[in-house]
Protein backbone atom coordinates (compact mmCIF):
# COMPACT_ATOMS: atom_id res chain seq x y z
CA UNK A 1 0.00 0.00 0.00
CA UNK A 2 1.68 3.30 -0.83
CA UNK A 3 2.54 5.38 2.31
CA UNK A 4 0.73 8.69 2.71
CA UNK A 5 2.85 11.96 2.94
CA UNK A 6 -0.07 14.26 4.13
CA UNK A 7 -3.88 14.06 4.60
CA UNK A 8 -6.07 16.96 3.92
CA UNK A 9 -9.40 17.16 5.63
CA UNK A 10 -10.88 18.90 2.39
CA UNK A 11 -14.92 20.13 1.82
CA UNK A 12 -17.88 19.48 2.75
CA UNK A 13 -20.92 20.20 0.73
CA UNK A 14 -24.83 20.03 1.81
CA UNK A 15 -27.31 19.45 -0.52
CA UNK A 16 -30.24 20.24 1.04
CA UNK A 17 -32.77 19.46 -1.83
CA UNK A 18 -31.65 15.89 -1.43
CA UNK A 19 -30.75 16.14 2.76
CA UNK A 20 -27.45 14.95 1.84
CA UNK A 21 -23.79 15.98 2.74
CA UNK A 22 -20.17 15.28 0.64
CA UNK A 23 -17.45 15.08 2.59
CA UNK A 24 -14.18 14.75 0.64
CA UNK A 25 -10.50 13.82 1.72
CA UNK A 26 -7.46 14.19 -0.17
CA UNK A 27 -4.31 11.73 0.24
CA UNK A 28 -0.96 13.15 -0.89
CA UNK A 29 1.34 9.66 -1.85
CA UNK A 30 5.41 9.75 -1.75
CA UNK A 31 5.93 10.72 -5.45
CA UNK A 32 3.35 13.27 -5.52
CA UNK A 33 0.34 11.20 -6.61
CA UNK A 34 -2.81 12.81 -5.20
CA UNK A 35 -6.21 10.62 -4.84
CA UNK A 36 -9.75 12.44 -3.46
CA UNK A 37 -11.88 10.32 -1.55
CA UNK A 38 -15.92 10.82 -0.98
CA UNK A 39 -17.92 10.19 1.62
CA UNK A 40 -22.04 10.56 1.74
CA UNK A 41 -24.27 10.66 4.95
CA UNK A 42 -28.19 10.73 3.40
CA UNK A 43 -30.81 11.84 5.68
CA UNK A 44 -33.82 10.17 4.49
CA UNK A 45 -36.30 12.16 7.35
CA UNK A 46 -35.28 15.45 6.83
CA UNK A 47 -37.18 17.85 4.55
CA UNK A 48 -35.10 20.42 2.74
CA UNK A 49 -37.10 23.19 3.88
CA UNK A 50 -35.47 22.21 7.75
CA UNK A 51 -31.63 22.99 6.54
CA UNK A 52 -31.92 26.32 6.18
CA UNK A 53 -33.98 26.93 9.84
CA UNK A 54 -30.57 25.60 11.37
CA UNK A 55 -28.66 29.16 12.53
CA UNK A 56 -25.15 29.35 10.40
CA UNK A 57 -23.29 30.11 13.50
CA UNK A 58 -24.53 26.31 14.73
CA UNK A 59 -24.69 24.42 11.80
CA UNK A 60 -21.22 25.03 10.31
CA UNK A 61 -19.39 23.73 13.49
CA UNK A 62 -21.28 21.04 13.32
CA UNK A 63 -20.51 20.13 9.51
CA UNK A 64 -16.57 20.79 10.28
CA UNK A 65 -16.82 18.52 13.02
CA UNK A 66 -18.62 15.35 11.19
CA UNK A 67 -16.02 16.29 8.78
CA UNK A 68 -13.01 15.30 10.64
CA UNK A 69 -15.13 12.60 12.37
CA UNK A 70 -16.30 11.01 9.49
CA UNK A 71 -12.80 10.92 8.02
CA UNK A 72 -11.57 8.71 10.69
CA UNK A 73 -11.77 5.71 8.64
CA UNK A 74 -10.06 7.19 5.78
CA UNK A 75 -7.05 8.96 7.59
CA UNK A 76 -6.21 5.14 9.63
CA UNK A 77 -6.21 3.97 6.21
CA UNK A 78 -3.66 6.44 5.35
CA UNK A 79 -2.00 7.92 8.70
CA UNK A 80 0.40 10.31 8.13
CA UNK A 81 1.57 12.80 11.12
CA UNK A 82 1.30 15.74 8.51
CA UNK A 83 -2.68 16.62 8.64
CA UNK A 84 -3.87 19.46 7.33
CA UNK A 85 -7.28 21.29 6.96
CA UNK A 86 -8.70 22.77 4.21
CA UNK A 87 -11.48 25.88 4.38
CA UNK A 88 -11.53 26.39 8.40
CA UNK A 89 -9.10 26.26 11.09
CA UNK A 90 -8.97 24.54 14.60
CA UNK A 91 -8.25 26.20 18.01
CA UNK A 92 -5.32 25.00 20.42
CA UNK A 93 -8.75 23.48 22.13
CA UNK A 94 -10.08 21.86 19.39
CA UNK A 95 -6.61 20.12 18.45
CA UNK A 96 -6.20 18.45 21.68
CA UNK A 97 -9.89 17.29 21.40
CA UNK A 98 -9.23 15.53 18.16
CA UNK A 99 -5.74 14.24 19.24
CA UNK A 100 -7.61 12.50 21.99
CA UNK A 101 -10.66 11.47 20.18
CA UNK A 102 -8.35 9.69 17.63
CA UNK A 103 -5.70 8.05 19.87
CA UNK A 104 -7.98 6.64 22.42
CA UNK A 105 -10.80 5.93 19.64
CA UNK A 106 -8.49 4.01 17.67
CA UNK A 107 -6.43 2.30 20.14
CA UNK A 108 -8.09 -0.96 19.57
CA UNK A 109 -7.26 -0.33 15.85
CA UNK A 110 -3.35 0.63 16.51
CA UNK A 111 -3.43 -2.33 18.82
CA UNK A 112 -5.23 -4.83 15.53
CA UNK A 113 -2.19 -3.48 13.42
CA UNK A 114 0.38 -3.43 15.39
CA UNK A 115 0.77 0.01 14.63
CA UNK A 116 3.38 2.50 16.40
CA UNK A 117 1.11 5.48 16.88
CA UNK A 118 3.71 7.54 19.48
CA UNK A 119 3.41 11.28 18.01
CA UNK A 120 1.75 10.73 15.25
CA UNK A 121 -1.44 12.61 15.26
CA UNK A 122 -0.78 16.11 15.65
CA UNK A 123 -4.16 17.92 14.52
CA UNK A 124 -3.04 21.20 13.17
CA UNK A 125 -4.04 24.54 15.36
CA UNK A 126 -3.15 28.44 15.13
CA UNK A 127 -2.60 29.86 18.06
CA UNK A 128 -4.22 32.93 17.87
CA UNK A 129 -7.34 31.39 16.53
CA UNK A 130 -10.75 32.52 18.56
CA UNK A 131 -12.89 29.81 19.56
CA UNK A 132 -15.71 29.98 18.02
CA UNK A 133 -18.77 31.02 20.57
CA UNK A 134 -21.43 28.64 21.04
CA UNK A 135 -24.51 29.34 19.86
CA UNK A 136 -27.60 29.24 21.41
CA UNK A 137 -30.50 27.47 19.85
CA UNK A 138 -32.95 26.31 22.18
CA UNK A 139 -34.38 22.78 20.55
CA UNK A 140 -37.89 20.88 22.38
CA UNK A 141 -37.87 19.27 25.10
CA UNK A 142 -37.49 15.78 23.41
CA UNK A 143 -35.09 12.53 23.38
CA UNK A 144 -33.57 11.09 20.27
CA UNK A 145 -32.72 7.97 21.54
CA UNK A 146 -30.09 5.45 19.49
CA UNK A 147 -31.38 2.76 18.19
CA UNK A 148 -28.94 -0.49 18.43
CA UNK A 149 -31.35 -3.10 18.25
CA UNK A 150 -29.95 -4.37 21.39
CA UNK A 151 -31.06 -5.04 25.28
CA UNK A 152 -29.72 -1.99 26.36
CA UNK A 153 -31.58 0.62 24.16
CA UNK A 154 -34.80 -1.26 24.62
CA UNK A 155 -34.27 -1.18 28.04
CA UNK A 156 -33.54 3.31 27.99
CA UNK A 157 -36.82 3.28 25.66
CA UNK A 158 -39.46 1.23 28.24
CA UNK A 159 -37.25 3.70 31.07
CA UNK A 160 -38.11 6.94 28.85
CA UNK A 161 -41.96 6.10 28.32
CA UNK A 162 -42.22 4.94 32.07
CA UNK A 163 -40.70 8.47 32.67
CA UNK A 164 -43.60 10.32 30.15
CA UNK A 165 -40.35 11.26 28.58
CA UNK A 166 -41.31 12.15 24.77
CA UNK A 167 -38.67 10.45 22.32
CA UNK A 168 -38.08 8.60 19.26
CA UNK A 169 -35.49 6.91 17.72
CA UNK A 170 -32.46 7.62 15.54
CA UNK A 171 -30.67 4.44 14.04
CA UNK A 172 -27.64 4.56 11.42
CA UNK A 173 -28.04 2.14 8.92
CA UNK A 174 -31.26 0.50 9.97
CA UNK A 175 -31.65 -2.95 9.38
CA UNK A 176 -34.63 -4.61 9.91
CA UNK A 177 -33.79 -5.98 13.43
CA UNK A 178 -33.67 -1.87 14.18
CA UNK A 179 -37.25 -1.71 12.40
CA UNK A 180 -38.33 -5.24 14.31
CA UNK A 181 -37.69 -3.09 17.79
CA UNK A 182 -38.80 0.18 16.85
CA UNK A 183 -42.43 -1.38 16.39
CA UNK A 184 -42.14 -3.68 19.28
CA UNK A 185 -41.31 -0.52 21.33
CA UNK A 186 -44.07 1.50 19.35
CA UNK A 187 -41.34 4.32 18.61
CA UNK A 188 -40.62 6.39 15.24
CA UNK A 189 -37.23 5.73 14.11
CA UNK A 190 -35.20 9.13 12.65
CA UNK A 191 -32.79 7.04 9.80
CA UNK A 192 -29.66 8.19 8.75
CA UNK A 193 -27.86 6.35 5.63
CA UNK A 194 -23.57 6.71 4.78
CA UNK A 195 -21.86 5.77 1.41
CA UNK A 196 -18.47 5.34 1.93
CA UNK A 197 -15.93 5.44 -0.95
CA UNK A 198 -15.70 2.35 -2.47
CA UNK A 199 -12.35 2.19 -3.08
CA UNK A 200 -11.55 2.60 0.44
CA UNK A 201 -13.87 -0.40 1.52
CA UNK A 202 -11.69 -2.30 -1.01
CA UNK A 203 -8.15 -1.15 0.13
CA UNK A 204 -9.40 -2.13 3.13
CA UNK A 205 -10.42 -5.42 2.79
CA UNK A 206 -7.26 -6.06 0.26
CA UNK A 207 -4.83 -5.11 2.83
CA UNK A 208 -7.08 -6.38 6.10
CA UNK A 209 -6.97 -2.90 7.53
CA UNK A 210 -8.90 -3.28 10.80
CA UNK A 211 -12.25 -1.93 11.03
CA UNK A 212 -12.02 -0.49 15.02
CA UNK A 213 -13.00 2.64 15.21
CA UNK A 214 -15.50 4.74 17.66
CA UNK A 215 -18.34 3.92 16.23
CA UNK A 216 -20.75 5.75 19.17
CA UNK A 217 -18.56 9.24 18.52
CA UNK A 218 -19.18 9.37 14.91
CA UNK A 219 -23.32 8.57 15.80
CA UNK A 220 -23.04 11.21 18.46
CA UNK A 221 -22.10 13.86 16.14
CA UNK A 222 -24.36 12.72 13.36
CA UNK A 223 -27.38 12.73 15.90
CA UNK A 224 -26.44 16.54 16.95
CA UNK A 225 -27.20 17.79 13.75
CA UNK A 226 -30.51 15.89 13.89
CA UNK A 227 -31.22 17.03 16.99
CA UNK A 228 -30.86 20.61 15.53
CA UNK A 229 -32.66 19.89 11.93
CA UNK A 230 -35.63 18.08 13.65
CA UNK A 231 -35.99 19.98 17.02
CA UNK A 232 -34.70 17.83 20.45
CA UNK A 233 -32.75 19.05 23.14
CA UNK A 234 -31.16 15.80 24.41
CA UNK A 235 -29.53 13.26 22.70
CA UNK A 236 -29.33 9.61 24.72
CA UNK A 237 -27.26 6.80 24.73
CA UNK A 238 -27.44 3.46 26.40
CA UNK A 239 -23.93 3.01 27.22
CA UNK A 240 -23.16 1.11 30.59
CA UNK A 241 -20.69 1.60 33.36
CA UNK A 242 -18.66 -1.72 32.28
CA UNK A 243 -17.75 0.25 28.90
CA UNK A 244 -15.24 2.12 31.24
CA UNK A 245 -13.02 -1.07 31.97
CA UNK A 246 -10.64 -1.81 29.27
CA UNK A 247 -9.00 -4.53 27.41
CA UNK A 248 -4.93 -4.14 27.60
CA UNK A 249 -2.38 -1.65 27.28
CA UNK A 250 -0.26 -1.25 24.05
CA UNK A 251 2.79 0.66 23.73
CA UNK A 252 1.73 2.39 27.09
CA UNK A 253 -1.66 3.52 25.93
CA UNK A 254 -4.47 1.54 27.23
CA UNK A 255 -7.21 0.01 24.95
CA UNK A 256 -10.62 0.26 25.06
CA UNK A 257 -12.97 -1.54 23.07
CA UNK A 258 -15.40 0.43 24.54
CA UNK A 259 -13.78 3.60 24.54
CA UNK A 260 -16.34 5.42 22.57
CA UNK A 261 -19.18 4.31 24.66
CA UNK A 262 -17.05 5.52 28.04
CA UNK A 263 -17.87 8.07 30.30
CA UNK A 264 -14.89 9.88 29.19
CA UNK A 265 -15.44 9.83 25.68
CA UNK A 266 -18.94 10.63 26.91
CA UNK A 267 -17.93 13.49 28.63
CA UNK A 268 -15.25 14.76 25.86
CA UNK A 269 -17.71 14.89 22.97
CA UNK A 270 -20.33 16.50 25.04
CA UNK A 271 -17.67 19.24 25.72
CA UNK A 272 -17.47 19.96 22.91
CA UNK A 273 -20.87 20.35 21.78
CA UNK A 274 -21.64 22.78 24.60
CA UNK A 275 -17.98 24.54 24.04
CA UNK A 276 -18.13 25.02 20.25
CA UNK A 277 -21.20 24.59 18.69
CA UNK A 278 -24.60 24.85 21.21
CA UNK A 279 -25.45 24.65 24.87
CA UNK A 280 -29.00 23.91 24.12
CA UNK A 281 -27.86 19.75 22.46
CA UNK A 282 -26.94 17.58 25.54
CA UNK A 283 -26.02 14.26 25.16
CA UNK A 284 -25.72 11.28 27.96
CA UNK A 285 -26.39 7.21 28.94
CA UNK A 286 -29.31 6.92 30.41
CA UNK A 287 -27.81 3.24 31.78
CA UNK A 288 -24.25 4.41 32.50
CA UNK A 289 -24.80 3.81 36.44
CA UNK A 290 -25.10 0.00 35.96
CA UNK A 291 -23.09 -2.92 34.82
CA UNK A 292 -24.22 -5.36 31.90
CA UNK A 293 -25.43 -8.25 34.39
CA UNK A 294 -27.78 -5.15 36.20
CA UNK A 295 -29.06 -4.16 32.95
CA UNK A 296 -29.70 -7.70 32.13
CA UNK A 297 -31.68 -8.16 35.31
CA UNK A 298 -34.12 -5.51 34.49
CA UNK A 299 -34.47 -5.64 30.68
CA UNK A 300 -35.87 -9.72 31.85
CA UNK A 301 -38.59 -7.74 33.43
CA UNK A 302 -39.65 -7.22 29.93
CA UNK A 303 -40.41 -10.71 28.14
CA UNK A 304 -41.92 -9.68 25.26
CA UNK A 305 -38.65 -8.55 23.75
CA UNK A 306 -36.71 -11.47 24.69
CA UNK A 307 -36.72 -13.95 21.43
CA UNK A 308 -36.29 -10.55 19.00
CA UNK A 309 -33.08 -8.59 20.60
CA UNK A 310 -30.61 -8.73 18.76
CA UNK A 311 -27.73 -8.22 20.57
CA UNK A 312 -24.83 -10.35 18.76
CA UNK A 313 -22.84 -8.02 16.21
CA UNK A 314 -22.43 -10.54 13.61
CA UNK A 315 -25.79 -10.45 12.35
CA UNK A 316 -24.53 -6.37 11.29
CA UNK A 317 -22.20 -8.58 8.78
CA UNK A 318 -25.17 -10.85 7.84
CA UNK A 319 -26.26 -10.58 3.61
CA UNK A 320 -29.21 -8.86 3.75
CA UNK A 321 -31.26 -11.01 2.22
CA UNK A 322 -30.67 -13.58 5.56
CA UNK A 323 -31.53 -10.16 7.59
CA UNK A 324 -34.82 -9.37 5.77
CA UNK A 325 -35.71 -13.80 6.21
CA UNK A 326 -34.68 -13.33 9.99
CA UNK A 327 -38.42 -12.69 12.31
CA UNK A 328 -36.37 -13.09 15.68
CA UNK A 329 -33.29 -12.07 17.37
CA UNK A 330 -29.66 -13.39 16.25
CA UNK A 331 -27.00 -15.09 18.08
CA UNK A 332 -24.38 -16.98 16.49
CA UNK A 333 -23.04 -18.31 19.35
CA UNK A 334 -19.66 -18.07 18.87
CA UNK A 335 -18.24 -14.97 19.41
CA UNK A 336 -17.10 -13.74 23.07
CA UNK A 337 -20.44 -11.41 23.17
CA UNK A 338 -22.83 -14.40 22.80
CA UNK A 339 -20.94 -15.95 25.72
CA UNK A 340 -21.01 -13.24 27.91
CA UNK A 341 -24.51 -12.15 27.64
CA UNK A 342 -25.68 -16.34 27.43
CA UNK A 343 -24.11 -16.60 30.95
CA UNK A 344 -25.65 -12.92 31.81
CA UNK A 345 -29.59 -14.19 30.62
CA UNK A 346 -28.70 -17.80 32.02
CA UNK A 347 -28.22 -16.24 35.69
CA UNK A 348 -32.15 -14.72 35.51
CA UNK A 349 -34.04 -17.13 32.82
CA UNK A 350 -35.01 -21.13 33.31
CA UNK A 351 -32.89 -23.05 30.89
CA UNK A 352 -35.60 -24.24 28.81
CA UNK A 353 -36.35 -20.56 27.92
CA UNK A 354 -32.41 -20.02 27.43
CA UNK A 355 -32.62 -22.60 25.05
CA UNK A 356 -34.95 -21.37 22.91
CA UNK A 357 -33.83 -18.15 22.79
CA UNK A 358 -30.06 -18.58 21.57
CA UNK A 359 -30.98 -21.68 20.33
CA UNK A 360 -28.43 -23.91 21.93
CA UNK A 361 -26.59 -24.25 25.62
CA UNK A 362 -23.68 -22.74 25.55
CA UNK A 363 -22.06 -24.41 28.65
CA UNK A 364 -21.93 -27.63 26.81
CA UNK A 365 -19.60 -26.18 23.77
CA UNK A 366 -16.11 -27.34 23.73
CA UNK A 367 -14.88 -24.83 21.79
CA UNK A 368 -16.10 -21.79 23.88
CA UNK A 369 -14.23 -23.21 26.52
CA UNK A 370 -11.17 -20.43 26.22
CA UNK A 371 -13.60 -17.33 25.71
CA UNK A 372 -15.20 -18.44 28.96
CA UNK A 373 -11.86 -18.45 30.48
CA UNK A 374 -10.90 -14.82 29.29
CA UNK A 375 -14.00 -13.87 30.13
CA UNK A 376 -13.81 -14.94 33.50
CA UNK A 377 -10.70 -13.38 33.73
CA UNK A 378 -8.45 -16.41 34.39
CA UNK A 379 -6.16 -16.41 31.26
CA UNK A 380 -5.65 -13.41 28.82
CA UNK A 381 -6.88 -10.53 28.78
CA UNK A 382 -11.16 -9.62 28.11
CA UNK A 383 -11.98 -10.30 24.64
CA UNK A 384 -11.68 -7.47 22.43
CA UNK A 385 -16.12 -7.52 21.95
CA UNK A 386 -18.57 -5.64 24.11
CA UNK A 387 -18.58 -7.67 27.42
CA UNK A 388 -18.83 -7.17 30.44
CA UNK A 389 -16.01 -7.17 33.31
CA UNK A 390 -15.19 -10.68 35.33
CA UNK A 391 -16.64 -9.97 38.26
CA UNK A 392 -20.35 -9.68 36.63
CA UNK A 393 -19.58 -13.18 34.55
CA UNK A 394 -18.10 -14.79 37.62
CA UNK A 395 -21.48 -13.51 39.57
CA UNK A 396 -23.71 -14.57 36.53
CA UNK A 397 -22.44 -18.08 36.32
CA UNK A 398 -22.62 -18.43 40.18
CA UNK A 399 -26.83 -17.38 40.00
CA UNK A 400 -26.96 -20.33 37.17
CA UNK A 401 -24.30 -22.57 38.83
CA UNK A 402 -27.01 -22.46 42.13
CA UNK A 403 -29.79 -23.31 40.29
CA UNK A 404 -27.74 -26.75 39.23
CA UNK A 405 -29.28 -27.04 35.55
CA UNK A 406 -26.69 -27.02 34.42
CA UNK A 407 -24.35 -29.56 36.56
CA UNK A 408 -21.78 -31.46 35.20
CA UNK A 409 -21.55 -29.22 31.84
CA UNK A 410 -18.40 -28.17 30.46
CA UNK A 411 -17.79 -24.45 31.43
CA UNK A 412 -20.17 -24.86 34.42
CA UNK A 413 -17.17 -27.63 35.56
CA UNK A 414 -14.59 -25.21 34.74
CA UNK A 415 -15.92 -22.36 36.60
CA UNK A 416 -17.02 -24.42 39.20
CA UNK A 417 -13.41 -25.67 39.64
CA UNK A 418 -11.88 -22.10 40.32
CA UNK A 419 -14.56 -20.12 42.09
CA UNK A 420 -16.05 -22.85 44.96
CA UNK A 421 -18.90 -22.01 46.88
CA UNK A 422 -16.90 -20.54 49.08
CA UNK A 423 -15.75 -17.58 47.25
CA UNK A 424 -17.02 -14.02 47.72
CA UNK A 425 -19.87 -13.69 45.67
CA UNK A 426 -21.93 -11.54 48.33
CA UNK A 427 -19.03 -8.93 48.00
CA UNK A 428 -19.34 -9.34 44.05
CA UNK A 429 -23.06 -8.58 44.38
CA UNK A 430 -22.64 -5.24 46.04
CA UNK A 431 -20.13 -4.08 43.60
CA UNK A 432 -21.94 -5.49 40.51
CA UNK A 433 -25.31 -4.07 41.04
CA UNK A 434 -26.90 -0.58 41.90
CA UNK A 435 -28.41 -0.57 45.43
CA UNK A 436 -31.46 0.76 44.10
Amino acid sequence: MLRATSFTFGTYHVDATRSTITFTYRVEFQGGKVRTYTDRLFFPDVAPELWDGVPKAVLEPTLQALLIMIGINYWCVFPTSDIRIEGFTLTREQARFWDALYLNGLGEFFYDMQMDFRNLITFPYEASATAPTPARFERPARALLLNGAGKDSILSAEMLKASNTPFDFFAFAPTPAHKRIAALVGAKTISVNRRRDLRINAIMSFHGVSSAYPSVSTFTFIATLLAELLGYNAIIFSNERSADFGNLTYLGLPVNHQWCKSSEAEKLVNEYIHDFITPDISTSSMLRKYSELEIVRRFVRYPQYLHYVTSCNTYFWLPRIEQLLRRKGYWCKRCPKCVFLFACFAAFLPKKEMITIFGADLYTDTRLLPLFRRILGLEGFKPLDCVGEPEEMILAMHYASRRKEYSGELAMQLFEKHFPTSYGFDEIARRVFTEE
